[in-house]
């Protein structure tokens, strides 16, 4: 970046200034932005500031000559305003937003802590399941009964990352995980409840068969040695044994739990299986539990950022998935999928948080700021900001306290928001 400190008196119409002061001592909507009329150079003249910070390779274009000069102040524009006039209308503006952004905090902890329930939930059924399994089963009917009533209260439902200090890394999330994809996926592909409830429960038991894995397989961090492979990619089969034994599990149910691990070209496991034996149900349940053992990380393998995970199942696996299926996911889910760390136009370091439906390229993201505290992160909707971003980055390249401040778990976790509680545009 081409950046260099003016004195205020050098500021002039066309120059992108990056202000050093905390967001609310100002009255502007952001820090860094381009004066576009001699309004804002006014106030900016005001601030209790010297120098101001100016970005020139995202302004226009100014000679060295002209950069040095003083601007005089303009007092004669007869569209101008009185400034205190000017100053309150901003505030007011600035005001609201502030309203809005409070709004958005309050709907992601709604978010949060409706993933939060249903974990919970997932966890006290899984722990019937040896001792009262038709108990478990009923508890699982009614959890997704629950979760479809949530999805379809709204017209319009976007996936959401919920983001959590502290989560534990177990199954009960992939679980929830899963279904919750599923379910927004389904009704994207215009399923009925019906066929909801039995993608719900299928999300919630695939893994059944882990019950039948050693723990030293499921959770080793290397890769799986040939032995231990093939005796994990038994675990569809093992899973669909014990949903048999429950006895009160619908067939579709239990037909996506034995196929899960099945790809449209023969590739999967355990059976092989072609397109012809895998009905759609299974085939949602595939593409998704994909997306998150890629975005999570399994047997050994590094997570992926979600914009890498989608990017991987298009180009090198797309082979595998309904074509249907795997372009209404990709959609739905945006260029840059909730949980992708970006870079912004502006520089900043932000978290998308959920997609934009009237622009797939300018999502809703949490925005790091060492100025505002954690609790009260920018939640921004980069439309209203009339900014993009410029590229995705992995977690890797952020420092640690970039890391605790945008919560960036090891692990992503999703549910949905429909339109009424959602963008908040």
């Amino acid at each position: 970046m081409n950046e260099k400190f003016l004195d205020k008196t050098q500021l002039r119409i066309g120059l992108f200034v990056m202000l050093d002061l905390p967001w609310m001592s100002h009255p502007f909507l952001t820090n860094n932005f381009k004066i576009r009329n001699q309004r804002q150079l006014s106030i900016l003249r005001q601030l209790d500031i010297e120098q101001v910070k100016v970005d020139l390779d995202r302004s226009e274009a100014f000679s060295e000559e002209e950069l040095a000069e003083a601007v005089p102040e303009n007092t004669t524009d007869p569209a101008d305003d009185s400034q205190d006039d000017l100053q309150s209308t901003l505030w007011a503006e600035k005001n609201e937003r502030i309203q809005r952004l409070k709004q958005r905090r309050s709907r992601l902890n709604q978010c949060a802590k409706s993933y939060v329930q249903k974990v919970g939930l997932a966890r006290k059924l899984m722990a019937h399941l040896r001792s009262s399994p038709a108990q478990a089963a009923e508890e699982a009917g009614e959890l997704v009964d629950s979760m479809v009533g949530e999805l379809t209260e709204d017209a319009e439902t976007t996936v959401q990352l919920v983001n959590l200090k502290h989560q534990d890394e177990n199954s009960y999330n992939h679980a929830i995980n899963v279904s919750a994809l599923a379910l927004v996926l389904g009704r994207k592909l215009g399923l009925e409840q019906g066929q909801l409830r039995l993608l719900g429960q299928g999300g919630l038991f695939h893994d059944l068969g882990h019950l039948k894995i050693p723990a030293q397989i499921l959770m080793k961090k290397e890769p799986l040695i040939e032995p231990e492979r093939r005796f994990y990619e038994q675990h569809p089969r093992y899973g669909a044994e014990i949903a048999r034994q429950i006895g009160t599990l619908p067939v579709g149910v239990i037909e996506i739990i034995a196929k899960h691990h099945e790809h449209l070209d023969g590739s999967g496991y355990p059976g092989g299986l072609r397109a012809n034996d895998i009905g759609l149900l299974t085939r949602i349940l595939t593409v998704v539990n994909r997306y998150d053992n890629l975005c999570n990380g399994f047997g050994g393998e590094r997570g992926l950022s979600p914009h890498q995970a989608v990017s991987r199942m298009y180009s090198k696996e797309r082979q595998c998935y309904d074509p249907k299926v795997l372009t209404t996911f990709i959609t739905n889910l945006g260029v840059y999928p909730p949980g992708t760390v970006v870079r912004l136009n502006d520089e900043r370091i932000a978290v998308v948080i959920s997609i934009n439906a009237d622009d797939l390229l300018k999502p809703n993201v949490l925005v790091y700021s060492d100025e505002i505290p954690a609790e009260e992160a920018l939640v921004l909707d980069l439309i209203e900001e009339g900014t993009g971003i410029r590229e995705s980055l992995h977690r890797s390249e952020l420092t640690q306290t970039q890391i605790e401040y945008l919560n960036l778990s090891d692990k992503l976790s999703y549910y949905f928001q429909g339109a009424r509680s959602g963008s908040g545009r």
